[in-house]
């Protein structure tokens, strides 16, 4: 995405800003921050429980910073060796299959994440491809995080 004065915005307005997912995650401790500026909520697998991260205090998307009254602040949460977490873009989250429905990512999720981090990558590449029939309208990209220590 650019952001110049020089060059004047095109294209659809609500095009005009990016999500993003800020992560900290230190090599010693068990404690991660996290900051989610209008991104989707990372899944976060524990000894084989699999949930949606909460972002006490989500910030708006890249570029709406503007709209915001109150300070972001980042969450901190328990990241202990075993635990992995999946990142994701929306391209993922959002995908639709024939009838419209999304990809169910949580359900996926519950299925593969129990392997290392690399499997369950691959898996999720060709997940949404196979549920919206080969026709992808977003990007995607994921990043797997396994805490080892």
């Amino acid at each position: 995405m650019r952001d110049d004065a020089a060059s004047p915005a095109q294209g659809d307005p609500a095009e005009l800003f990016a999500t993003a997912v800020l992560a900290e995650i230190p090599r010693q401790g068990n404690t991660a921050t996290i900051l989610s500026c209008g991104h989707p909520p990372p899944l976060l697998d524990r000894q084989g429980a699999i949930a949606f991260l909460p972002t006490e205090d989500p910030a708006p998307p890249l570029n709406l910073g503007g709209l915001l009254t109150t300070t972001c602040r980042p969450s901190r949460f328990d990241f202990r060796p075993g635990d992995q977490l999946l990142f994701y873009t929306d391209g993922v989250s959002e995908t639709r299959d024939a009838t419209g429905a999304f990809f169910p990512l949580l359900a996926w999720a519950q299925d593969q994440m129990t392997a290392p981090a690399r499997p369950p990558l691959n898996c999720l590449h060709r997940a949404p491809l196979k549920h919206s029939g080969n026709n992808l309208n977003d990007d995607i990209a994921a990043i797997a995080v396994l805490k080892t220590s």
